[in-house]
């Protein structure tokens, strides 16, 4: 890693001050990109899936196809090959159109988690709205039995109205042609 950096240091020193300061930015971005992979790539796949759901997991690979197929996209641009025409063109565009399936296949688990989040009954809120609905009606009988003139009220003394028996429409007359 050292003569890495020496040689780099040359190859710098022989560059213009306008390469030379993008030539620092992509260093430092690269060696930010490693810091953030370096404890995912300090564990096997198997246990850093093991710690992610299904959906998670397929987020991980894709990302990092898309990762690997990009740096190397980057690696034909800097060796001045054309990455249109190349292979790793098509290995993108595959690389996307998973990425287009993972993300359609989160949101669907997110549409169901927000449709069982709406379903799932509020126990205590239902609670507290059958409690204050006995209340009303306990307190409306109440409101009934103390009320001037009832039953109740004045002890049973009331009489009673008598009830007037329904009396059902007469009957039609039907008339049967003689045969």
């Amino acid at each position: 890693q050292r003569a890495w950096h020496h040689f780099c240091e040359v190859a710098m020193s022989l560059l213009a001050s306008e390469t030379h300061a993008k030539v620092a930015a992509v260093q430092s971005s690269l060696q930010v990109v490693e810091k953030h992979l370096a404890p995912l790539l300090s564990k096997t796949s198997k246990e850093v899936g093991r710690h992610l759901e299904a959906l998670e997991n397929a987020e991980l690979q894709v990302s990092l196809a898309y990762a690997a197929a990009s740096l190397y996209f980057c690696h034909l641009l800097s060796q001045g090959v054309d990455p249109s025409d190349h292979p790793i063109r098509q290995e993108l565009d595959r690389i996307q159109l998973y990425f287009k399936k993972v993300r359609t296949a989160v949101e669907g688990a997110a549409e169901k988690e927000v449709s069982r989040e709406r379903a799932r009954v509020d126990v205590d809120a239902a609670k507290r709205i059958v409690q204050h609905f006995a209340h009303a009606a306990e307190a409306s009988a109440q409101r009934r039995k103390d009320a001037p003139g009832s039953a109740e009220a004045t002890g049973g003394l009331q009489a009673a109205e008598p009830r007037k028996p329904v009396e059902a429409p007469p009957a039609e007359k039907s008339v049967r042609p003689a045969v």
